[in-house]
């Protein structure tokens, strides 16, 4: 007989799915990279380092989103799930990049680095944006704390939606000026399409977040 399918069970089938989209979207992000550029070694540090912030930023929202599963109404788990598997995609194409770059995926110091050693910085919203990240010492914009984090974990009901929502919101705000930055400075074509499409991406879903906010603390 069949064994009923625990809360366990599924989650190891969901780490499973996500490590085999990680290792399939790395291979496919150094192999899309070395056959488009005609000079591999000429690396932009403009492109590596958005590559590995962006990183970092798809790792939280991609936790945030996973305390979300079974634990939320259809559609906040629905956006959950699709940030889930979109942002697990995009991490295994920039680690793929870094790796055909022979880049570190990790460097000391502050995460925002790349941007406030830019130069010829011309448009006046990567100035702007490149100002806030000086003035925040390179920190990361957006970011939850770990008490946050704790207290979502913690939460439940409507309160949980709402936390989520909220923090990932702050998480998408940060995330597009970074995108743009990257964008219109960065040098690899392949890193500027994918820049665009999160501008793109996440902007929509901020549209939808903020119309589901105003929903729930209304009810």
């Amino acid at each position: 007989m069949q064994q009923p399918k625990t809360p366990a069970s599924r989650r190891m089938r969901v780490i499973f799915a996500l490590m085999a989209v990680l290792v399939l979207a790395i291979g496919l992000g150094a192999y899309a990279y070395q056959a488009t550029q005609k000079n591999p070694d000429a690396v932009s540090p403009i492109d590596s380092g958005f590559a590995r912030s962006m990183l970092l930023h798809h790792a939280q929202a991609i936790q945030m989103s996973m305390m979300m599963r079974d634990k939320a109404s259809p559609e906040i788990q629905a956006l959950a799930q699709s940030i889930i598997m979109k942002q697990t995609r995009e991490m295994g194409v920039m680690e793929g990049w870094l790796t055909a770059w022979n880049e570190p995926v990790m460097l000391a110091g502050p995460p925002m680095a790349w941007v406030e050693n830019a130069t010829n910085v011309r448009h006046l919203d990567d100035q702007l944006y490149q100002a806030q990240c000086k003035a925040d010492g390179g920190a990361m914009a957006g970011v939850a704390t770990p008490e946050q984090l704790q207290q979502l974990e913690n939460a439940t009901g409507t309160e949980k939606e709402i936390l989520f929502l909220e923090l990932m919101l702050a998480h998408h705000r940060a995330a597009i000026p970074m995108a743009w930055f990257a964008n219109r400075n960065g040098e690899a074509s392949l890193v500027k399409a994918l820049a665009s499409a999160m501008i793109r991406d996440q902007g929509m879903e901020i549209g939808w977040i903020q119309l589901k906010l105003q929903q729930l603390k209304k009810s």
